[in-house]
């Protein structure tokens, strides 16, 4: 009688030593897939610019201090490069009146320094001398007989200014400044105003007081 089976066992184990070939197979194939990716994992999944050059400027800017009696006025402390000095009066002031028979003539120094990053062209401009009765004064006449039009001004800056009136200094009521000079970033000038009430004027002129708002401009040059 011939046997039957024992064929049918070598093909069955046949076939499942081809199955687990392949699952072993299989398995090496994974793991190797799986170790390939771990080598990558980090550039795969993680996408990386470094921007090392990144910067800004900032354009140069003039700035403005002056320092004179009774303080200091500095324009770079406030946000728009500008202040309104109170505290110098470059006209001396009305403690001490000038007198046409006695002390008819006064200096008042003041230093402008330029603050900034970059050179400016500095320039005085003035609005117009005011003229007015003294405070306690009776029968002042500033309409009829204006006081700016008899103070005279005289102004000389120092080096690197340039601006020296002195020589031909002019009525207030006439005074109109002028260019001081170039100061570079860090330089400063000392400016001198010289007020004088010529001798011989006549009394029509008395017990007043002479205003005048002046402004120093520092531009960028």
């Amino acid at each position: 009688m011939t046997d039957q089976i024992e064929p049918a066992r070598t093909e069955d184990t046949t076939r499942r030593r081809r199955s687990s070939l392949l699952w072993v197979g299989g398995a090496i194939a994974s793991a190797v897939l799986i170790l390939a990716v771990n080598g990558t994992l980090s550039s795969w999944t993680t996408a990386i610019i470094d921007n090392n050059n990144n910067n800004v400027a900032v354009t140069g800017a003039v700035a403005l201090v002056e320092t004179g009696p009774g303080g200091t006025c500095d324009t770079g402390a406030s946000s728009d490069n500008t202040s309104t000095c109170t505290t110098i009066n470059k006209y001396g002031g009305t403690g001490s009146p000038l007198d046409p028979d006695g002390t008819n003539s006064r200096t008042v120094s003041v230093n402008l320094a330029n603050t900034g990053t970059v050179a400016g062209e500095l320039v005085l401009s003035t609005d117009s001398c005011v003229s007015s009765a003294a405070s306690g004064s009776t029968g002042a006449d500033p309409s009829g007989h204006p006081v700016c039009t008899k103070v005279d001004v005289g102004v000389t800056c120092s080096s690197p200014a340039t601006m020296d009136t002195t020589s031909a200094p002019v009525a207030l009521s006439s005074f109109a400044g002028g260019t001081v000079g170039t100061l570079a970033a860090g330089a400063a000038t000392d400016c001198v105003f010289t007020l004088t009430l010529p001798a011989g004027t006549p009394s029509t002129y008395a017990s007043q007081v002479a205003a005048q708002v002046l402004h120093w401009t520092l531009t960028a040059s």
